[in-house]
């Protein structure tokens, strides 16, 4: 009987620290998300058009898109900017006159000068801009707000965190004075872009 029982305690005090184990086991694995922001162009239904010959404007609007995935708490600034190719290179091609805002457009084939783009936005006359034309922003929508700093030469945008798709839609009727008969045929284009960066 002494034999039964010193076994049988030998056996509960083997067993009882293993059972005590696993109950006692807990761990936390945990990780962390940091900010995220992403931005991409989406297709766009008018990103070309052709040009009446004899007043300049577009045969329609022109039109881009961009979402934006974020998942920061509090809401999100953005810039878009515009800029043009010239003879100087790449150089901004947003600018304000008489309160709109205009985005100036350069000839592929036969690049611009700097001096032309300068003198569109500045308001010179029509034959001094060649290989440039401008039309209007007439609208910037999916912002939560939106103001256009002419010493940028940008829009500063805030969007909601989440998803938002920003709209920019661009009018068909040319800036008058940007507009001559001694704009070389051919494509003209703006690269507009949208970042998180003030660049």
């Amino acid at each position: 009987m002494k034999k039964f029982l010193l076994i049988l305690g030998i056996l509960i005090g083997f067993l009882s620290p293993v059972h005590a184990q696993n109950d006692s086991i807990a761990r936390d694995l945990t990780f962390t998300i940091p900010s995220y922001t992403k931005i991409v162009p989406v297709t766009s239904p008018v990103l070309t058009a052709n040009v009446t010959n004899r007043t300049g404007n577009l045969h329609a609007p022109l039109s881009t898109k961009f979402k934006v995935i974020s998942n920061k708490t509090e809401p999100l600034t953005l810039y878009l900017s515009a800029h043009v190719n010239t003879d100087s290179g790449m150089e901004p091609a947003m600018f304000e006159q008489g309160g709109q805002v205009y985005i100036a457009f350069a000839n592929l084939s036969k690049l611009p000068t700097a001096s032309s783009l300068m003198n569109c936005k500045m308001g010179s006359m029509p034959k001094d801009s060649p290989g440039i034309v401008a039309y209007p922003v007439t609208s910037i929508t999916g912002t939560k707000k939106q103001h256009f700093m002419s010493n940028k030469s940008k829009y500063e945008l805030t969007v909601e965190s989440g998803i938002s798709y920003v709209n920019v839609n661009v009018g068909s009727n040319v800036l008058r004075s940007s507009f001559a008969g001694n704009d070389p045929r051919g494509f003209y284009q703006a690269v507009l872009s949208l970042t998180e960066i003030d660049m």
